[in-house]
């Protein structure tokens, strides 16, 4: 009985706040009322944004890593000291191949080997070097082709400065001796402040220098810097 009196007492009071509520009216600075100020646009960042033209292409650049300006081949003229056949290379005085090499007696490796038959020392040669590969690949013979230019001219251009170095020592191996030009052709390492790694020919003061040395032998030889002379050769072991 106490418990309907209660309830009879609450249900009237419910009514009654119910009634009484009113929702409160939005500001303008609320979103939902239709007088707010709009939100301002944000600039878009191109810190992180990329259009089409900044994504970088999948497909392979042409000739990007290819060097401008340096031919396939090159043609000299020269003058035969010697051939090794055993090596596959043919040791030539020749002029100066613009662009390749300087003018200087040097050795290069052939292919294919069958080249070297027929040639001897003194021969006039017109030959192709193919430049990635370094090597001669083509052989011409003829008396009418043009005397070549001493290497020790060309020599002068490629001999870093030694200063008032006399004599600088190098080692290498043998890959031919010339005696009847009393020059030895020399594959060697670099000698420092003189000459870059390479197959060379070499002047030798006294000729008998050259006695008992043979292709492959491991030597120690001495330069005269201003002759560019080999006036001192001692075998290895």
């Amino acid at each position: 009985m106490k418990f309907k009196t209660h309830l009879a007492m609450i249900v009237p009071l419910m009514l009654t706040g119910c009634a009484a509520y009113e929702l409160q009216p939005l500001n303008t600075n609320h979103p939902a009322n239709p007088e707010a100020t709009a939100v301002p646009v944000r600039t878009v960042s191109k810190t992180l944004a990329y259009t089409r033209a900044d994504i970088p292409s999948t497909q392979p650049v042409a000739d990007a890593a290819t060097p401008q300006g340096k031919p396939h081949s090159v043609v000299a003229d020269g003058k035969v000291i010697t051939t090794v056949p055993n090596a596959s290379q043919i040791v030539v005085e020749h002029g100066e191949i613009k662009g390749f090499m300087d003018a200087m007696t040097m050795g290069y490796r052939v292919d294919p080997p069958s080249i070297l038959e027929g040639l001897k020392f003194g021969d006039k040669v017109r030959f192709t070097i193919d430049v990635p590969k370094k090597a001669i690949v083509k052989i011409e013979k003829g008396p009418a082709l043009a005397a070549t230019t001493s290497p020790q001219q060309g020599q002068e251009s490629r001999v870093a400065d030694s200063g008032t170095q006399k004599t600088v020592v190098g080692e290498g191996k043998v890959v031919a001796t010339v005696p009847n030009s009393s020059q030895i052709v020399v594959e060697h390492e670099e000698i420092k402040g003189f000459m870059e790694a390479m197959t060379m020919g070499y002047p030798v003061d006294p000729p008998s220098l050259l006695e008992g040395l043979k292709f492959g032998d491991k030597v120690r030889f001495t330069i005269d810097v201003r002759k560019k002379v080999i006036i001192k050769i001692e075998k290895m072991k």
